[in-house]
């Protein structure tokens, strides 16, 4: 995806707005930037080393199918084996996130951070696929770590941040190979919904009136799903027209989206144009329940309540809806008050600092599940 990454001052701290849009519709949009949403020996062969506060470095590379990821695997101090997690990156191009990568390895764990595909030192390009296929590349650094042998191939789990938080799930979902998951402001939704969520929020900020929030978004949502099905485009047409009559409609026009101008007809939807099929086709209506019903293996799932960029409290339902169909799921829920999508402390100057009560659950939550594995 292409989404928008919005930086604070804090040098480590990532808030990432979890649309692909790019070009979501060329005939309409001009130039829409969204900014913030080798072979198998040479890959099992460290490249460099450094030493960061007592943990080792070493520079990696692995292979994903076709493409070469670059990364760098941080090693914690003590004697091997050592349990280990891949990180997970949100939406965008990210590079490999040694700040939460040298934490794991605080805490014990070898840790393992790589660039996107098409970012830094990585081949390929993140913005060709669907997100959900850049879960082989989190797999594929899991076959990676099983080849080295200070890694206890047996406790290997998943982090992810946004994006990453639907990414994990599905990650284990697909392989018996991951032993656990955390999921940081994973959305329990499709990033379909996500999306409108997120500009209805946009809305609200503007000080338009729920009413009319509800009412607009209502609008993009079938016009979204017309966009994902080619279905009802006269009615979605004619609700269209009739939505330029309605005091909020200039706002919503304006936004970056932009939903509410031209509607292509059906024939215009199966030209590829940018992203937009990716988008509409693949990535909208991507649907989380499947992966986070198929868990077995010990989920954390952490929320910040001040979260503007995801519904919270819905995708809090829908996990633990999941989790009361089969009481074989081993799902821990947190939510932080005040905490923002980066489980940042909300501050009147922006400038809020990562929540300690979020590290301490990561911390003991990991010492329950995983350092006691067997």
């Amino acid at each position: 995806m292409n989404p928008l990454v919005l930086r604070s001052k804090s040098p480590h701290r990532r808030l990432t707005r979890l649309t692909p849009a790019g070009e979501l519709r060329a005939w309409v949009i001009r130039a829409v930037v969204f900014t913030v949403l080798a072979g198998v020996s040479c890959a099992q062969r460290p490249e460099g080393s450094s030493v960061q506060q007592g943990n080792r470095e070493q520079a990696v590379k692995f292979p994903s199918g076709k493409i070469t990821l670059a990364g760098t695997l941080v090693l914690p101090e003590g004697a091997p084996s050592y349990p280990a997690v891949v990180l997970f990156h949100g939406s965008g191009p990210q590079k490999r996130d040694l700040s939460t990568a040298r934490w794991f390895a605080g805490q014990g764990f070898a840790a393992l951070a790589y660039d996107k595909r098409g970012v830094g030192e990585s081949d390929g390009d993140f913005r060709a696929v669907p997100f959900m296929e850049l879960c082989d590349d989190g797999l594929a650094g899991i076959d990676y770590l099983k080849s080295r042998s200070e890694i206890d191939a047996k406790r290997i789990g998943v982090w992810g941040l946004s994006q990453g938080g639907w990414l994990g799930p599905l990650a284990a979902s697909r392989s018996e190979d991951v032993a656990f998951v955390i999921a940081v402001s994973g959305p329990g939704v499709s990033p379909g919904e996500q999306m409108i969520v997120y500009y209805a929020n946009e809305l609200r900020d503007r000080s338009m009136s729920e009413s009319d929030v509800r009412e607009a978004s209502a609008v993009r949502r079938h016009i979204w799903n017309y966009m994902s099905t080619g279905r009802d485009y006269e009615k979605v047409k004619g609700e269209l027209k009739n939505a330029e009559t309605k005091p909020w409609f200039g706002q919503a026009r304006a936004q970056q989206d932009d939903s509410f101008g031209a509607l292509p007809t059906p024939d215009q939807l199966g030209k590829p144009v940018g992203r937009s099929l990716i988008w509409f086709k693949r990535e909208a209506i991507y649907d989380p329940v499947p992966a986070l019903r198929a868990l077995r293996v010990p989920a954390l799932f952490l929320f910040g309540d001040k979260d503007r960029l995801i519904p919270v409290q819905e995708s809090v339902a829908v996990i633990k809806r999941i989790q009361a169909e089969d009481r074989s799921h081993h799902f821990t829920i947190r939510e932080f008050p005040n905490d923002d999508h980066g489980i940042y402390v909300v501050s009147s100057d922006g400038n809020g600092t990562i929540d300690p009560e979020y590290l301490k659950t990561m911390r003991e939550w990991l010492r329950a599940q995983v350092l006691k594995m067997p």
